[in-house]
């Protein structure tokens, strides 16, 4: 996998205050821009205005939960290609299950470390490697075209 990381806009959804500030002061340190929202409603705001390369939100919020959020952002064209990280206390099988059901590119299971955070946002900012099968194809039929 390729991992060169390039500065993203990442929203945080978390309706706890230290666990979204806390990502917020580390994502900001390795040079992202970090769009805040304490709930479903703050977050559906500031995706009007701006459409981050990443959104990171929490399961259990009050009102709106965080599985209805991604539900709704998976079927919006415009967030299709951003990824969506699920973060709970909630660790069951099941709990993962209907995240990634609803959406979900990945699911962190509170508490995480800074290390298993920013490994995920890297991995999922990270660009695609090149698809070597498909230019060894082409390759290979450019050279039996010319025989």
């Amino acid at each position: 996998m390729n991992t060169s990381r390039h500065p993203a806009t990442i929203l945080v959804v978390d309706d706890e205050r230290a666990y979204r500030e806390a990502i917020a002061d580390v994502l900001r340190s390795q040079g992202h821009t970090v769009l805040v929202a304490e709930s479903a409603g703050e977050a559906l705001k500031a995706l009007e205005l701006a459409t981050p390369e990443l959104i990171m939100l929490d399961v259990m919020m009050p009102g709106v939960d965080g599985l209805t959020l991604v539900r709704h952002l998976a079927s919006d064209p415009r967030f299709l290609s951003v990824p969506l990280i699920m973060a709970s206390a909630k660790a069951m099988p099941a709990d993962r299950f209907s995240a990634w059901e609803r959406g979900a590119s990945a699911y962190l299971v509170k508490p995480f470390t800074f290390e298993e955070v920013t490994s995920l946002i890297e991995y999922w900012l990270a660009p695609p490697e090149p698809d070597t099968a498909r230019v060894e194809l082409v390759d290979l039929a450019d050279r039996l075209a010319s025989v």
